[in-house]
């Protein structure tokens, strides 16, 4: 990980958006796969050190921390819309136009073609550790792209000249290019550079070390395989559950051998024009506040007595209409109070609610996630551990064992490592509370975690280990994953909601229906409806 300075973080975030800017100005429409493929403002592929970090900036920023994460934490009950009527979204009126600019500039000429020509540039200059980053960078927004929407335009998508209607592809066939594309990035990354070897100053997430963008490599080849294993979709070489559990299991094993301190980490310097999106979006009152923990998982948290709650949730009163309250001050960490189901303290806002509550009656996210300087991850060490713990009872017959166990321990333990969870109990307790009696309340916690684990069986084990996954990975695109494709967490649709079900999807934007209409898929409805059908891999639990 490598922190920016303000001044260097604002000049390269300007010239992501400048780049956004000039995609927007070249193009008739939303999506011109035209302007894709051939956009006369960017005649040149500059060399692939200079592209790196708005690379990055970019995807953490639009991607990791944007669309991709903000609508599918409201649909898993993680946070809530908490304005009058409940918000749009909230209640599953995910239209047409709300996903155009994922679609187009943040992903298709955003992430997806500057990892393409990171890499393309790091071939050319035979700068083969550029190379495989920018492979990496690919195959992750491919990865996205697809679990949102299944089916997409892929191997005509950038096809030269005049493309402008390019045919979809299966999900099948994009899974395989991501698994391939993952493999050549590892390849790359293990070569001797025979261009310009220094890229620590542009490499913002792990300052240069490719043994590091190997390891990510391999974590994202095993969220790949686990994405698979209740489908019929073939990739990587093995179909069926148990061979994309065993291929999971061993690209998870290869994966953030230092565990924490492999995690792909990049810090927002703060200050203006430099914050978190998290903070801009949910705290600072630039976009919205509105966006605040949601009680479903309050509760959650209360229920297990979970000492992340302090960590995930900041306390009510911290953040009102206008943003962060000048001179609040948190109250001391009680966990009788804190825990109890009626408790203030700590309390979220029902999704789709008719009634919205004053914004400083209600939590907001964690100051680990959203204060100004606060880091995004692009992937947490402690999914690595629920992967291998999902796998390994998988490949036991559905059933817990001592595999099963070490991993969804060591699971939870890096969540609460990585979260600084004692730390920040300690620093909410009064100083006659000793470290070491902070230190067994963590400890009480992961074995009472430990014994629901081995108490469970069958369906219900599976559950312990993705509600855990679910907790490790707050605010994260995942859970929305892990939820299609197993049912669990155990999240009830709204009443309120335009749907039946919990949306299994992201509808089509309407710039793909006016500019490829007739290419994009017949069996999917158009808006809100578009959540009725699940993309390839979700089996529809």
């Amino acid at each position: 990980m490598r922190i920016l300075s303000q001044k260097l973080f604002s000049t390269v975030l300007a010239v992501a958006f400048i780049g956004l800017a000039i995609t927007f100005a070249g193009c008739d429409n939303l999506t011109d796969f035209k302007e894709i493929n051939d956009n006369p403002n960017d005649p040149t592929n500059p060399p692939s050190t200079q592209q790196l970090a708005a690379a990055t900036t970019q995807f953490t920023y639009e991607v990791v921390a944007n669309e991709p994460v903000r609508t599918p934490t409201l649909w898993t009950q993680q946070l809530a819309d908490n304005v009058q009527g409940g918000g749009n979204i909230d209640v599953y009126q995910y239209r047409e136009v709300d996903g155009n600019n994922l679609w187009e500039a943040f992903l298709y000429t955003g992430s997806i073609r500057n990892g393409r020509n990171i890499a393309d540039a790091g071939l050319e200059e035979e700068n083969f550790q550029n190379a495989g980053i920018g492979m990496v960078i690919e195959a992750y927004s491919w990865m996205i792209l697809t679990d949102l929407f299944g089916d997409v335009p892929f191997t005509e998508a950038f096809l030269p000249d005049e493309n402008v209607s390019p045919s979809y592809d299966s999900q099948e066939i994009v899974y395989q290019y991501i698994i391939d594309r993952l493999g050549e990035a590892r390849e790359n990354l293990g070569k001797t550079n025979l261009g310009t070897t220094d890229n620590s100053g542009a490499d913002l997430l792990y300052a240069g070390d490719t043994s590091k963008w190997t390891s990510l490599a391999w974590a994202l080849e095993a969220r790949a395989h686990i994405h698979l294993t209740e489908s019929d979709i073939e990739a990587g070489g093995v179909s069926g559950r148990e061979a994309h559990a065993q291929a999971a299991l061993d690209a998870a094993q290869n994966a953030f051998p230092n565990g924490n301190a492999d995690n792909p980490e990049f810090t927002f310097p703060g200050g203006e024009n430099a914050e978190n999106p998290w903070f801009q979006y949910t705290i600072q009152d630039v976009w919205i506040v509105s966006q605040q923990v949601s009680a479903n998982y309050i509760d959650l948290l209360k229920t297990n007595e979970d000492p992340r709650l302090p960590v995930q949730a900041r306390q009510t009163g911290a953040v009102d209409n206008a943003g962060l309250v000048t001179g609040f001050e948190p109250s001391e960490f009680n966990a009788a109070q804190d825990f109890a189901p009626t408790d203030s303290t700590y309390r979220g806002h029902q999704n789709g609610a008719e009634q919205s509550q004053n914004i400083d009656e209600v939590s907001s996210i964690g100051s680990f996630y959203s204060d100004e300087d606060a880091s995004v991850f692009w992937f947490n060490y402690s999914e690595v551990k629920f992967i291998e713990a999902e796998a390994e009872y998988i490949l036991n017959g559905d059933a817990v064992n001592g595999s099963v166990e070490s991993a969804y321990e060591d699971g939870i333990r890096a969540s609460l490592d990585q979260l600084g969870v004692v730390s920040r109990l300690s620093d909410l307790s009064p100083d006659s509370v000793a470290v070491d009696s902070i230190e067994t309340f963590v400890d009480d916690f992961v074995q009472d975690r430990v014994d629901a684990l081995n108490n469970a069986s069958g369906p219900d084990a599976l559950e312990q280990i993705i509600t855990e996954k679910y907790i490790a990975n707050f605010i994260n695109i995942e859970p929305y994953n892990d939820f299609r494709r197993t049912g669990f967490p155990d999240l009830q649709p709204l009443p309120e909601g335009v749907l039946d079900n919990i949306p299994a999807r992201l509808a089509y934007p309407v710039s793909e229906y006016q500019t490829n209409g007739s290419n994009v898929p017949g069996d999917v409805p158009r808006g809100p409806q578009a959540g009725t059908v699940p993309v390839g891999w979700d089996p529809g639990v």
